[in-house]
């Protein structure tokens, strides 16, 4: 879409839907009385008050007007090793990786850098809108007015862009710009009593209602991307008095409410199979939800809304941690997820959410916006709850857990495109850290993450170095002990199946396959530790494909391998020793050597087991150890 057609499309809002008078909006679902108490009464409060109002005032103080120019994808501000690059507010040209010391310049660096102010303006807007209700205080009002105002004036000097999740006009896709859009109608929301009839007719004709439109055009199938369209057009409507808006983004065949239908699995997994999407899938949802509710707009076949909250507290290891299955970012924690828990004992006032709340906060303050707009004044004593082995059927993945060890199997449905392909894939988790990873994912516009989309960035069986196929698995067996599943048709003539047993401090695995004909069967496991001489005979490893993440493999070697081989290793991020003793009926080779970690400036161990033939079969027994013999 070029510039002319955008000027069209705006010629066309503001003769057809230019409204006299853009009615105030109502209630948006936050009792501001309420808040005002909780500020005067709580002591909590009050410091999420003033944390508001700083983070308002450091961002103000940046940037006089939002930048014109194009706008990068996010997932291009890393550096080649996978780290976020460190975003310096006076720093629009040199971009700097506090990690690895490396300098960056140029597109995609600088039209990211103008990505992150929009986000951070309009983050600022959303906050001043809010400290308007609760202060009355001019200046927030005059920032917000400010630059609504820049966005409508300038809205026709952005051109539309971009290749990766749809095209958006001020931001570089059709997901930024809903999100950015979604932020700015809230602020809209908090101060349109005190707009002048001028003022909102501009900012609704000239910016909201094209822009709004240009998304929901976009809003076509159930994903995450789709729900923040929803969330950005109804936000929209509900703030205009836009019935066809409103009506679409909720009641739509894509709107809100299939979305939660029909993406939400029945054990509360929304479908993609990333907790990070997960959460962030939630995000878009809560802000339409809770404006629905509060303009009395139905919401049916929405129960499965709740579960979204409550799944992950039976999925996380036992410090909490979440596993980084597909495209998930790593080092995800439920304790981080608080504002999401502040919002969901606001909407359903359900006993495990308070008290998840209550656990959470043990180990940190209590001082987000959500806790400050949504969250109850007082909470229930902690009283943490050991968890128990879990089963998610519809999602097909399984945590067995002991007091020692937690294992991780995976073995559902295909997820669609940020799912790893990686059925049967494992990790384990012990002494608080997780000793056999999935990587999950780093910035998606870097190289290495071909690494860890790769079927070799997984612990699981690779047939003929391929990918899997888009196929999901099944299960065989699950009790609180063990569980056994079958991968599934992803590699033609092949059955595939894994039985793991939890033991006092550790594992038996036992992985198998069979087909017809001879097959490379190769079984990995990646540690985060180094591997302790094995008294193996190795020689250089020079029969790897040089595709599928081989490429990624560091220095491998070789050596022959029997039944009753025991590989140790000392183990990276905590104190002891995990040891790995291998048993087959068949003769088979070992593989070791080193590989990139997530953030991949750290390394870790990996080793695999190969045979080629039609059969494979290896049981191999997993145990923490204090002393190595």
């Amino acid at each position: 879409m070029n510039r002319s057609i955008l000027h069209l499309i705006l010629f066309v809002f503001c003769c057809s839907t230019a409204l006299a008078v853009v009615p105030d909006p109502g209630p948006r679902g936050v009792d501001w009385a309420a808040v005002q108490q909780k500020i005067q009464t709580q002591a909590w409060a009050k410091q999420a008050f003033e944390k508001q109002q700083a983070s308002f005032d450091r961002v103000a103080a940046l940037y006089e007007t939002p930048p014109l120019g194009v706008t990068g994808w996010l997932h291009e501000y890393f550096c080649e090793k996978g780290h976020q690059l460190t975003f310096d507010p006076t720093s629009p040209t040199r971009h700097h990786c506090a990690r690895c010391g490396q300098n960056y310049t140029g597109s995609p660096y600088d039209d990211c850098w103008r990505s992150a102010v929009h986000s951070q303006i309009a983050g600022a807007c959303e906050t001043a809108g809010i400290l308007y209700r609760l202060t009355g205080e001019p200046r927030y009002f005059d920032y917000v007015r400010k630059m609504l105002l820049w966005y409508a004036e300038n809205f026709t000097q952005f051109q539309p862009h971009g290749s990766h999740a749809g095209k958006g006009i001020i931001r570089e896709q059709s997901l930024d710009e809903a999100t950015q859009l979604s932020r700015l109608a809230v602020a809209y929301w908090d101060i349109c009593p005190d707009l002048t009839p001028a003022d909102r007719e501009a900012i609704a004709t000239q910016y909201f209602l094209p822009d709004a439109q240009f998304i929901h055009k976009q809003t076509g199938t159930i994903h995450n991307i789709h729900c923040w369209h929803n969330a950005a057009v109804g936000l929209v409507g509900f703030a205009l008095g836009d019935q066809e808006l409103i009506a679409a983004a909720i009641d739509g065949p894509f709107g809100l409410i299939q979305q939660i239908k029909n993406g939400v699995s029945e054990d509360g997994f929304w479908y993609e199979g990333s907790i990070s999407y997960h959460y962030y899938t939630i995000s878009s949802l809560e802000p339409l939800y809770i404006a629905a509710r509060a303009q009395q707009h139905p919401l049916p076949d929405t129960e499965k809304f709740l579960m979204m909250y409550t799944a992950p507290l039976r999925l996380a290891f036992s410090n909490g941690e979440l596993p980084a299955n597909n495209d998930c970012w790593p080092g995800q924690n439920l304790p981080s997820r608080t504002p999401y828990y502040e919002i969901a004992a606001h909407l359903f006032q359900d006993a495990s959410v308070l008290q998840a709340l209550a656990n959470f906060y043990q180990t940190q303050p209590r001082a987000s916006e959500q806790a400050l707009l949504y969250g109850p004044s007082e909470l229930p004593p902690a009283a943490p709850e050991a968890l128990e082995s879990t089963l998610f059927p519809h999602s097909g993945l399984a945590v067995l857990r002991n007091d020692t060890v937690n294992v991780l199997l995976k073995y559902g449905p295909y997820g669609g495109g940020h799912d790893h392909l990686d059925r049967l894939n494992l990790m384990l988790f012990a002494q608080d850290h997780i000793l056999i990873p999935d990587l999950g994912t780093s910035g998606y516009g870097i190289a290495l993450n071909q690494w860890f989309r790769s079927p070799v960035a997984h612990n699981m069986l690779v047939v003929d170095g391929k990918t899997q196929a888009r196929q999901g698995g099944s299960l065989l067996h699950y009790d609180e002990h063990r569980i056994a599943a079958l991968a599934g048709p992803v590699y033609p003539g092949v059955e595939i199946q894994r039985q793991t047993e939890l033991l006092p401090a550790g594992l038996i695995d036992a992985v198998s396959a069979y087909s017809d004909g001879p097959h490379v069967y190769d079984l990995i496991y990646h540690i985060r530790g180094e591997l302790q001489p094995t008294g193996l005979e190795t020689q250089p490893c020079t029969t790897l494909p040089d595709q599928g993440g081989y490429q990624f493999l560091n220095q491998p070697v070789l050596a022959s391998g029997e039944s009753g081989i025991t590989l140790r290793w000392h183990l990276r991020d905590t104190e002891g020793v995990l040891s790995m003793h291998i048993t087959s009926p068949h003769p088979f080779q070992i593989i070791t050597g080193t590989c990139p970690d997530n953030p991949a400036d750290q390394e870790m161990s990996f080793v695999i087991l190969r045979t080629e033939q039609s059969t494979a079969q290896w049981k191999n027994t997993l145990l923490l150890e204090t002393t190595v013999e």
